[in-house]
């Protein structure tokens, strides 16, 4: 898109000539723009009607002015240093395709780019291309689902839902972005407990006029200990693993848990320690590290890990 046809700067440049009292006018402004009167027309009403300017129009002087001094048009001021951050950070959220997020981000930056002073010299279009993100794929969500279920989340209101071929009615409680892939987490009608849903997996969503029962829901408790996509209100265990040395690096480079402790072990290896929830997913993570990982606690999920090396040599032989 081309920024010196956007409404806003159009907006901007009536603004200046009124104030400089030049009388501006639907034609000549029209031309030079390249657009129609009637296009400048429904600018000026915008100005007048939406951003309350006092505008007159001056028969004498056949064009347009401010009939008070004082007028300012609403700003933002923004350095190029935040201009950047707020670009990085939509840029980010591209890892979320299967919303609309993104699409409205950048929407979003459009219209900031226009109202952005010309001292500003940074282009948020040219910024898109020089950062990138990747994310662990997630299952892509209907924009209708989103919208409504978004809306019910704010409004507070229940949802009549079809969730894997199953038609339920929810109260939402809480949405979040879970390495990647967004979760909801509902009270079902008549349920005193509560569920975590996969937003992909809702196939039709349709907003109710009841309120939600929200009572009792924690969301930091209940997402407190997540390790990976499983969160809920079982109790967390500890556990202690051991990584070779070979590995240690790859071990210590990342945060693999908010509550984490890491120590280095006289023959360079790393013991790793956290708190979690969850004993399919623990078991999983476990196992993707291999014979590079050995549990040291609990004896349960050692026995667990076990159990699954066990039916996996079985299955092959």
């Amino acid at each position: 898109m081309n920024r010196s046809k956007t409404q806003m700067r159009r907006l901007m440049e009536l603004d200046v000539l009124m104030r400089r009292g030049e009388y501006p006018n639907c034609s000549s402004f029209a031309r030079k723009w390249e657009v129609s009167p009637k296009t400048i027309q429904r600018d000026i009403e915008y100005m007048k009607y939406q951003l309350g300017a006092p505008i007159e129009y001056d028969a004498l002087k056949r064009g347009f002015c401010y009939t008070d001094e004082f007028f300012m048009l609403p700003s933002i001021a923004m350095n190029e240093g935040e201009l950047t951050a707020l670009v990085i950070g939509s840029r980010a959220l591209e890892q979320y395709r299967g919303t609309p997020i993104a699409a409205k981000l950048e929407s979003v930056l459009e219209k900031l780019s226009d109202v952005l002073p010309d001292s500003i010299s940074l282009n948020p279009a040219e910024l898109f291309s020089r950062f990138s993100f990747s994310a662990p794929p997630s299952m892509p969500i209907k924009p209708d689902v989103w919208e409504i279920v978004v809306t019910g989340l704010l409004s507070r209101r229940r949802l009549d839902i079809i969730y894997q071929g199953k038609k339920s009615v929810i109260s939402p409680l809480h949405m979040a972005n879970l390495q990647g892939a967004w979760y909801l987490f509902v009270r079902f009608y008549d349920y005193e407990n509560f569920r975590q849903l996969s937003l992909g997996r809702i196939e039709k969503a349709r907003l109710l006029k009841e309120p939600v029962n929200d009572a009792g829901f924690d969301a930091q408790r209940f997402l407190g200990n997540t390790l990976y996509r499983f969160a809920g209100d079982n109790e967390p265990f500890a556990v202690k693993l051991v990584f070779d040395a070979e590995i240690a690096e790859q071990v210590l480079e990342q945060q693999w848990h908010p509550n984490q402790k890491t120590k280095v072990l006289e023959d360079g290896g790393v013991e790793l320690e956290f708190s979690a929830k969850g004993d399919v997913e623990v078991k999983r993570w476990i196992m993707a590290w291999g014979r590079y990982c050995t549990v040291k606690s609990p004896k349960w999920v050692r026995e667990m890990i076990d159990d699954e090396v066990d039916a996996m040599y079985e299955a092959r032989r």
